[in-house]
């Protein structure tokens, strides 16, 4: 009971102090109305990628839980509280399904194609900032927390992840030692990304205890709001 309360009252502070930032924002933007638009308006938009989807349904859970799914959910409410802060937002996907090519029949081609499409999406808005949402799974049923990678190729990368993963920390985990990461090959999508990019592992799997979170629905909205709010503290909103 006292973390969740403690949980609210920085939740409560948080948002206090958001709003106070938007109403300075907006006046000023209201005293600099006279300037152009593609001066005044500098907030990114904001690709969120909930990973896997349909044939690929990713890490799979004691219970069998997918990690598809689960991406989905959290992306999801990281998408509405990301709105609700006024930022624009992309979604790589909004239902189970992957966006894999129609003309794709194969497993392979289905999973070639879908990623195929997100770094297009990425392509689409290259000065986006891109957020994949995954979950994590290890040999070791010990191994538990939040882990945020990033893109090797741009300097604002590890930053947002830094934000993030503190975000998430102090939020949320504040157990958690676990450091930011570069990502390999093995990432697609931020090995080969142009932009700011990264992924956030919110948890293990192959852990019960995370899973027994990662689950829940109040626990959901709450990692959705630390990484909101890791965002926001990135863009210095």
């Amino acid at each position: 009971m006292k973390k969740k309360a403690r949980f609210r009252v920085l939740c409560a502070l948080f948002i206090f102090a958001v709003c106070l930032s938007f109403f300075a924002f907006t006046v000023h933007t209201t005293q600099i109305a006279s300037v152009p638009d593609e001066i005044a308006t500098d907030r990114p938009i904001v690709i969120v990628d909930a990973g896997h989807g349909g044939v690929d349904g990713g890490a799979v859970a004691y219970d069998g839980t997918e990690e598809q799914l689960l991406n989905l959910q959290i992306a999801k409410l990281l998408e509405q509280q990301l709105c609700a802060f006024g930022i624009e937002t992309v979604m790589t996907r909004t239902n189970e399904d992957s966006i894999h090519d129609e003309t794709a029949n194969t497993i392979r081609e289905k999973k070639v194609t879908d990623i195929h499409n997100r770094m297009a999406i990425m392509e689409a808005h290259p000065d986006a900032l891109f957020v994949s949402i995954h979950q994590n799974k290890y040999t070791d049923s010990s191994q538990q927390g939040t882990q945020v990678f990033y893109s090797p190729n741009t300097t604002t990368s590890p930053a947002l992840a830094d934000c993030i993963q503190k975000s998430v920390v102090s939020l949320l985990q504040p157990e958690n030692t676990r450091e930011i990461k570069k990502s390999g090959s093995s990432i697609y999508l931020l090995y080969y990304a142009k932009q700011t990019a990264v992924l956030v592992e919110c948890g293990f799997l192959s852990n019960q205890h995370d899973t027994e979170l990662l689950k829940d629905e109040e626990y959901q909205k709450q990692m959705a709001f630390a990484i909101a709010a890791g965002i926001l503290n990135y863009l210095n909103l």
